[in-house]
Formats: C-alpha cells, structure tokens, sequence
C-alpha cells in the first residue's frame, strides 16, 4: 500500500501540470482592440471578429501586427530621446521595400509610412523615457484579454500605459473607453500602481489624447458580460 500511495504522490504533480497545459489551451484568446469592436459591433461584425481571431490571416488587419513597423520605430525613436533620424531611417527603409512590394503587402507598408509621419508631426515633441513594457492580460471566465500596452513610459513624473492608435479611421468613442478600462484592470491585477488617468490612448493621426478620469464599474460589468458571450459563441464559429 505505501508503495502504491508513493507511485501516486509522484504522478500527482504531473496530472496537475497536464491539466494546467489543456486549461491554457482551452483559454479563447483576443486583443483589447478586438474585445472592444465586438462590442461596439453589431451580430455579423461580432462572428466576424471572432472569426479572424480563431482562425487568423497572415496578412490580416489586426493592428498590434499590422503597424508592428511602425510600432517598433516610434519605441526606438523615444530610446533615442527622440533622435528623428530612427524614423528617418525606417521610412527610407519601408519605402524600399513598399517599391518592391504588391497588393495588400504594400498598402500595409505604406500606411506603416504615413503612421509614422503622423506620430513625428503630432507627438514627436513628447519626451517620454522608455521603461520595460509589461505583458498585461485581463481574464474573465475562460476569455483571455491581451492588454499589453505599446508603451510604457516615464513622463512628466508619472508612469504611463500608452496605447497607439495609428488606424486612418479615427476610432468610436465607446471602444476608446472599452481599451482605457481593460488596460486599467489589467495593469492593476498585475500589481502596477497606477491611476486611470495614466492610462493614454493616443489617437496619433489625429493628434489627440484620451485618457480615463475615473473608475467605470458598469463597463467593468459590460466587459465581463461580453466575455460571457465571446464564451458562447466561440464553439459556433467556423
């Protein structure tokens, strides 16, 4: 018998850690852009977005991946304490390839071209020291939000979430507020000590700042009812 309760004791460990993997893999997993355009959307959009989520394009227009580009040279570009010869460089650069590319690759590359000009002409001026970015993730049932920031940032004495908006659309009022508060709860369940005022989004072809002023309780409510529904309909996505 001792022997027996012995084998169990070391096979426990590993029944716990296979549970574990099959629970992460279980884990529906959508960014904070795309939790807040479902929504905002409508039935179809809702399935659709879901849809590019289970089942993801390459060449697809999720943002983080989209401008992943411009993204990267905005962050080196503040490293440099705001040296505009690192975008210079990565326009010089993009354009090359854009001359060389064709279809829908192109057109990414060009808008990664006029996104960063953007940022150069309405937030160059920002002096924003660099801190190390942290991976943020807000879940609720088995619905895994991606709230990792853009930036992290020291400015103007206080430590800033950023969240770049580099679309050419300028984006609905509702999602502005849905990412400041996923990014909000997220930040504060990881441990960061932070206010939700200094969690910005910038809106940078438009030049303009967002910022939540207060904690929502009823769209902490609405996200979680949202995830209930993600929940739902994943299974029915094909």
């Amino acid at each position: 018998m001792h022997l027996l309760s012995l084998r169990r004791q070391m096979h426990q460990p590993k029944a716990r850690k296979r549970r574990a993997l099959a629970k992460e893999k279980e884990m529906i997993r959508i960014s904070v852009k795309g939790l807040a355009k479902f929504m905002t959307g409508g039935p179809a959009a809702q399935r659709k977005i879901l849809r590019d989520f289970k089942f993801p394009d390459p060449e697809g227009g999720v943002q983080a991946s989209y401008y992943s580009e411009a993204r990267r040279a905005i962050e080196e570009y503040h490293e440099s304490q705001n040296d505009p010869a690192t975008i210079a460089s990565e326009v010089k650069s993009l354009s090359e390839k854009a001359y060389s590319a064709s279809g829908r690759q192109q057109v990414r590359i060009e808008h990664n071209i006029r996104a960063l000009q953007s940022y150069l002409e309405n937030f160059g001026h920002e002096s924003f020291k660099v801190l190390p970015t942290p991976s943020l993730s807000l879940s609720h049932r088995s619905v895994s939000v991606g709230a990792t920031p853009d930036l992290f940032v020291r400015h103007k004495g206080n430590n800033r979430l950023i969240k770049l908006d580099l679309g050419a659309r300028a984006p609905d009022q509702r999602l502005v507020a849905i990412v400041l508060q996923v990014i909000y709860e997220a930040a504060r369940s990881s441990g960061l000590s932070l206010e939700p005022k200094d969690i910005l989004y910038l809106d940078v072809p438009r030049a303009k700042v967002h910022r939540s002023a207060k904690v929502r309780t009823r769209l902490k409510g609405e996200i979680e009812a949202a995830c209930q529904n993600i929940e739902a309909l994943w299974p029915t996505i094909r």
